[in-house]
């Protein structure tokens, strides 16, 4: 039987689009959705409470700023967490492997006995693990716990994948601000700007999902507009209270 230094061998050339972008996508998706619904609801709220233009652009990119931090530095620790937790079951499973082999090898085969393997092809498999602990950790992680150490997600990276994609979210309803005195009368560029952004986030998505590409922009677009009344109606009901 030829060597199997792992599941996933260096050499194997997997097919393009079955990708490892799972993660990257996840952190794009949330950082572009967070920082558009979060600053359009604020724009929002800011120009029908009647705000100056210096009030909605320094309290509009206040916000942005604490976003983008907050986002990065949750993301970062989450990620960390979850790392760390693998790793410690990669270590307790070695352990087990170490201390209670025969044990761990009964458990193996009742995972491949409900894949469906036969006794001899399920004894095959543990006699090659018993020759290979390397596998055998691999396999076990896999097969019984759902761990794949090379997916690990890098904390550095998630986090500024979530502050780019927060910043890139955010900058499109604030854009319109800089270029008027006057918040309410470019209102509806900030309305259009976000109703691009987030239709293009959904289609962008769409592509990944095989959900379409005007049913997943739609979608993304029928939040970004939820979350744009919500700050509407909020200025509105909030103005009166403190005067414009």
């Amino acid at each position: 039987m030829a060597q199997l230094s792992s599941i996933h061998p260096e050499s194997y050339e997997d097919e393009v689009w079955h990708g490892t972008h799972a993660a990257t996508l996840r952190q794009l998706v949330f950082g572009v959705n967070d920082g558009l619904v979060a600053t359009i609801g604020l724009v929002a709220g800011l120009t029908f409470a009647g705000a100056r233009q210096g009030t909605v652009l320094g309290a509009t990119i206040a916000a942005i700023l604490a976003a983008v931090v907050s986002m990065a530095l949750g993301s970062y620790l989450s990620t960390r967490t979850e790392v760390q937790y693998h790793q410690a079951q990669v270590v307790r499973e070695e352990r087990e492997i170490e201390q209670n082999p025969q044990e761990e090898l009964n458990e193996m085969r009742q995972i491949y006995r409900g894949y469906g393997f036969a006794e001899d092809e399920i004894q095959v498999f543990l006699n090659r693990f018993l020759q290979d602990k390397k596998l055998w950790l691999n396999l076990m992680l896999r097969d019984e716990l759902g761990i794949v150490q090379e997916n690990f997600e890098n904390p550095w990276t998630n986090a500024g994948l979530m502050a780019l994609a927060v910043c890139i979210g955010s900058v499109p309803p604030l854009v319109p601000n800089f270029f008027s005195t006057h918040p309410q009368s470019v209102f509806l560029w900030v309305l259009g700007l976000s109703a691009l952004t987030a239709f293009g986030l959904g289609a962008v998505t769409g592509r990944f999902s095989n959900k379409g590409f005007w049913r997943s922009g739609l979608s993304f677009l029928l939040v970004a507009a939820v979350a744009a009344g919500i700050g509407m109606g909020a200025g509105h009901l909030i103005a009166p209270i403190f005067g414009k």
